[in-house]
């Protein structure tokens, strides 16, 4: 199977098998083509993967041969530090080599506009046609322009550092320095080691900062239940405030609670990454109304339940990063993301941003002078079950159809998103779903998720997913 995944969310699969220096070629030179003559300053940055520096050598070798005049390498650092310096050097896009949540053996990219932000789902289309459309033969073509490259790693993790501590504000900076929260961070050996090290040495945190090796991987890239698992223990013996696991490039993060709280108990002691939504929502929207809050169709109904009390709404839109952030845009944002994966996005960055959360988490249990687990407690429960069948990408598409009918037949109400490789969601009632979608990331991997307000409804309902998907997958 063709491990290759193209996608608006970037480019990733296996390194040296689908995911090559050759591959990486062609598309610096096809967005150099759609950008023609506006590409001069391009920032690169990467994570800690073994494959990681040489892929990023022949990106920058080929945007000096295609002429780009500056190339700032911001070296190993987190996407959102990419993407903030983008914007403050005022360069006229980026590559960011990445596979994210993936395990350390895929690499690939991620291509970033003027704003810092990934290619609209349009452009990356575009891209994507134009690297196939290439002759096998295709060569680099020489441009006879002598471009500089510079080094700029630390003035890229200071820029950052500076713009997350004033996004903080001052009240919630010196609420966070006397708080005397400890609470215990994994960056897993990626690329948020160097920077987590200068925000907790900046605000003063209590931190315990654990797998600091680069390029070191103790545990499984995605942070989740049972890649965190282990710091439950941690957290009971050092009587901390919380755990925060990060993937490689830190968009993702998830947080881990002490598993003997009442919250734990019954939800379990990582943090669903609605409530993750939930929370940071809460952070932001305090002080404002009638905003619109974006999140992707497959975020737990819990994220509307809990910005109703600052008047505002939740739009639902497709899977995908970029998805959101063109909704942002649209709608003018403060906040947005997807609950499926903990991702929250805050302008001016366009990015989910693991680093961020956190941070609002400390400001928000600073200035309740609360812990996390008493101010999960008083939001009302969702849960939420899932699974990642089997299913071949060209039959995923007639297997969807035949699902939405079926949902159809037996009087559920069905909304979709996207195109015909969207999200399918089969309504039970106002609060609860199931939701399926063929993974664009994960290549041969069908989702199906179930999340409402009763933990049994949401195991039937999956049962009930599950059986729709098999009575067609033949």
């Amino acid at each position: 199977m063709n491990d290759l995944m193209e996608t608006f969310s970037g480019v990733r699969g296996i390194y040296g098998q689908s995911i090559t220096e050759e591959l990486a070629k062609r598309y610096v030179f096809c967005f150099c083509q759609m950008f023609k003559g506006k590409l001069k300053t391009i920032v690169v940055g990467g994570d800690t993967r073994p494959s990681t520096p040489a892929l990023k050598k022949a990106v920058i070798d080929s945007f000096k041969k295609l002429g780009v005049k500056k190339i700032i390498d911001v070296g190993v650092l987190p996407i959102q530090v990419c993407e903030y310096f983008i914007l403050k050097f005022k360069a006229d896009g980026g590559f960011f080599i990445s596979a994210s949540h993936n395990e350390p053996n895929y690499n690939g990219w991620k291509i970033l506009k003027q704003d810092g932000a990934l290619l609209y789902a349009k452009q990356s289309e575009e891209l994507i046609e134009k690297v196939h459309s290439l002759p096998n033969d295709f060569e680099l073509p020489v441009c006879q322009a002598t471009a500089r490259v510079y080094k700029k790693q630390t003035q890229a993790l200071n820029a950052y550092c500076n713009y997350v501590l004033k996004k903080l504000g001052e009240k919630a900076k010196k609420a966070i320095g006397k708080s005397g929260l400890r609470i215990i961070l994994d960056p897993n050996g990626g690329s948020s080691v160097a920077i987590w090290q200068k925000i907790v040495k900046k605000l003063k945190i209590k931190a315990k900062i654990v797998n600091t090796k680069p390029g070191e991987f103790k545990r499984l890239v995605e942070p989740n239940v049972e890649s965190l698992a282990y710091l439950n223990k941690e957290i009971s013996r050092g009587n901390f405030a919380f755990a925060a696991g990060f993937d490689s490039d830190a968009d993702r993060v998830e947080f881990v609670i002490d598993a003997k709280s009442k919250f734990a108990r019954e939800m379990g002691p990582v943090v669903n990454g609605n409530y993750v939504l939930a929370l940071a929502c809460e952070a932001v929207l305090q002080g404002t109304k009638n905003q619109i809050v974006p999140t992707n169709d497959v975020t737990a109904y819990l994220v509307r339940d809990v910005i109703v009390k600052y008047k505002a709404k939740m739009k639902e839109v497709e899977v995908g990063e970029m998805v959101v952030v063109e909704e942002m845009e649209r709608q003018k944002s403060l906040v947005g993301g997807e609950g499926s994966n903990g991702g929250v996005i805050i302008p001016p960055i366009k990015c989910r941003d693991g680093i961020l959360t956190t941070l609002l988490f400390l400001k928000l249990l600073s200035l309740k002078r609360k812990k996390l687990e008493d101010i999960l407690e008083e939001y009302p429960n969702y849960y939420s079950a899932r699974m990642a069948a089997n299913c071949p990408p060209k039959s995923a598409i007639a297997i969807r159809k035949k699902i939405e009918d079926y949902f159809k037949r037996k009087g559920w109400p069905v909304k979709k998103t996207g195109d015909e490789t969207g999200g399918l969601k089969a309504l039970l009632d106002k609060n609860s779903y199931v939701w399926f979608r063929q993974s664009k990331t994960e290549p041969g991997s069908f989702r199906i998720i179930a999340d409402g307000d009763n933990k049994e409804k949401v195991k039937n309902l999956l049962r009930e997913g599950v059986k729709a998907f098999n009575k067609f997958n033949n």
